[in-house]
């Protein structure tokens, strides 16, 4: 089993089954792995949890931190 598929504890009851290694994370995200590396440096990145050594996700909290970075473009261009 890889460590994209390794169950994690469960922290709440929205974050229930696999989740994801950072470098899985950013595919996910469609970000490179150091973008999302130097966000989580930054403290601007996702929600993560440690398992074991890794940082691991659950695609909710990457969903809400995408939503998070969503920008309108007609108030860009304003």
């Amino acid at each position: 089993m890889s460590d994209a598929t390794q169950a994690a504890p469960v922290h709440s009851g929205a974050r229930r089954g696999p989740v994801l290694t950072t470098r899985d994370a950013a595919k996910y995200c469609g970000i490179a792995y150091q973008t999302l590396r130097n966000h989580l440096a930054a403290k601007t990145g996702p929600k993560k949890f440690k398992q074991g050594a890794l940082n691991v996700f659950y695609p909710v909290d990457l969903d809400a931190w995408l939503a998070t970075r969503v920008t309108d473009p007609e108030a860009v261009a304003s």
